[in-house]
């Protein structure tokens, strides 16, 4: 057996499967069944939706994930990948993304005291991945690095609502295959897709001091076609749902989820698979924040995992993320604050 030639092989199936959905981050593709949308569940803190005032608001996100497991288009889940008799393989995959949000709400409003937002998200992305090929006994590894700056997320339309029990959220946003991608290159950083997402946010508040919300989200993804490849990827819809509680001014706690599904068949030439088999997956984070200082320095941490998977590898992760409420360009508090 030609270990080299295998290795090589092995290096261009995993530049297929390196995490499928990472928000906004770049994700490493090329045209098989694990093909995903740009859009990644849970990833924002549980208020971010929330409504927003006026200013510009920084949040950087910092996500590490790890994988070695995936789930098949029966969900069935395989710590490593079978190549023939007596032959298979065995993957680590460590990952971490930079994303820095730069948010900004108006100090006019609209239909009925709506703030207008805004909103640009650029990212930084790097993937290790360890590969043991096992064949009759015999063990033969490898090692792959990518890394790179990744496809940009625009928001250029957001309108937010906010009263005592109640805030909701409407926007548009898109992601622009600025990352890396060539077909068939084994070190793509982007998706090589445009990506159009319509979201709507709502928020409750049991009492007037809103130290307890409930947040339900909805995300439809509508993607393009790839560049240089006869393959469109399905579309795909997103739930998220989450619950966040000050213990007290400054401390947080939260739970947060999301379910990830393809709703359109992956349509092209391209396509060798059966595009009838739509893949999913759900995640579920429980996180921590304080404000170091108070209404203007935030600062969170979470673990993240999934479940419930189709066609998708299946993460764990940990993300530290700060919000800095700059006080510019309006002067007010750009964050929503807890009332005492």
């Amino acid at each position: 057996m030609n270990y080299k030639k295998q290795l090589v092989a092995i290096k261009l199936l995993l530049n297929v499967l390196v995490f499928g959905s990472m928000i906004q981050t770049a994700d490493a593709q090329q045209v098989s069944p694990f093909q995903t949308g740009d859009y990644t569940a849970a990833f924002m803190n549980v208020r971010d939706m929330a409504k927003m005032q006026p200013g510009l608001d920084i949040i950087l996100y910092n996500y590490y994930a790890w994988t070695n497991s995936f789930a098949d288009r029966d969900g069935v889940k395989y710590d490593e990948i079978s190549l023939g008799t007596n032959t298979s393989i065995g993957i680590d995959i460590n990952t971490f993304a930079i994303v820095p949000a730069f948010y900004w709400g108006s100090k006019f409003t609209l239909l009925g005291g709506a703030t207008y937002e805004v909103g640009i998200v650029p990212n930084y992305y790097s993937a290790n991945t360890n590969i043991v090929v096992n064949h009759e006994g015999l063990s033969q590894s490898g090692k792959s690095n990518l890394s790179g700056f990744g496809d940009l997320f625009v928001q250029p339309l957001g309108l937010s609502w906010g009263w005592t029990h109640f805030d909701a959220m409407l926007a548009y946003a898109f992601t622009a295959p600025t990352g890396r991608y060539e077909p068939d290159a084994d070190d793509n950083i982007g998706m090589g897709f445009w990506a159009n997402q319509f979201q709507g946010f709502g928020y409750w508040y049991p009492n007037e001091s809103q130290k307890s919300a409930f947040m339900l989200g909805l995300t439809y993804e509508l993607i393009s076609k790839v560049k240089g490849e006869e393959l469109k990827p399905g579309n795909r819809f997103t739930l998220e749902y989450g619950f966040s509680q000050y213990l007290t001014d400054r401390l947080e706690v939260s739970v947060i989820g999301g379910n990830n599904w393809q709703v359109s068949d992956d349509t092209g030439d391209d396509v060798f698979w059966d595009p009838s088999y739509h893949d999913r997956k759900s995640t579920l984070g429980f996180g921590a924040a304080y404000w170091a200082v108070k209404n203007r320095l935030y600062v969170a941490g979470k673990y993240m995992f999934d479940y419930g998977a189709r066609q998708r590898f299946l993460t764990n992760g940990l993300m530290l993320n700060v919000i800095f409420v700059t006080n510019a360009l309006t002067g007010n508090n750009s964050k929503k604050t807890i009332k005492n």
